[in-house]
Order: C-alpha cells, then sequence, then structure tokens
C-alpha cells in the first residue's frame, strides 16, 4: 500500500498523517505530501518511523515499487516523446 493510499483510505490529511509519522514544522504537510505522491523517496529513519506509524501497513517496498513505476513511466514517456509518438 502506498503512502498515499493509507492517507485516503483512512481519511487524514497531509498534515494528520505529518502527526501521525511525527513530522513537524513549517514544511511537514509538504514533506508528507511529497513522499505519498512519490516526489521524494524517505530516509532510512523515516522510512522506520512510517512503518511503524502505519502499522506495517506502508512498508520500504512500498516506496521503492511506487518509485520504480514513476521512473519507468517517466523514462519510457520520455523516449516515446522524443520519437514524436
Amino acid at each position: 500500500m502506498t503512502l498515499e493510499q493509507f492517507r485516503s483510505y483512512h481519511r487524514l490529511t497531509y498534515q494528520q498523517l505529518a502527526d501521525l509519522i511525527g513530522l513537524s514544522g513549517n514544511d511537514a504537510r509538504r514533506t508528507v505530501h511529497r513522499y505519498a505522491t512519490g516526489q521524494r523517496f524517505p530516509s532510512p529513519q523515516m522510512l522506520r518511523r512510517i512503518r511503524l506509524a502505519t502499522r506495517a501497513a506502508v512498508t520500504a517496498e512500498d516506496f521503492v515499487a511506487q518509485h520504480t513505476t514513476a521512473h519507468t513511466t517517466n523514462h519510457v514517456t520520455a523516449h516515446l516523446t522524443a520519437l514524436g509518438a
């Protein structure tokens, strides 16, 4: 399950999710949004905090799969664009 799926399933705002995983500060909501949408990859320490906060519903493997899929999609799209498709 991705962090975004977890957030949506539990009907959490990005701020509530930030609070759940122990992020604070002015950019906490934005940071969680970036994790959830695949724009940013969490540090190993943050991955552990996310796993614990979500009771292992979201794991490091979920982030790897999300980033792999996004990277592959972006790579293919770039090639298709270069080919004029």
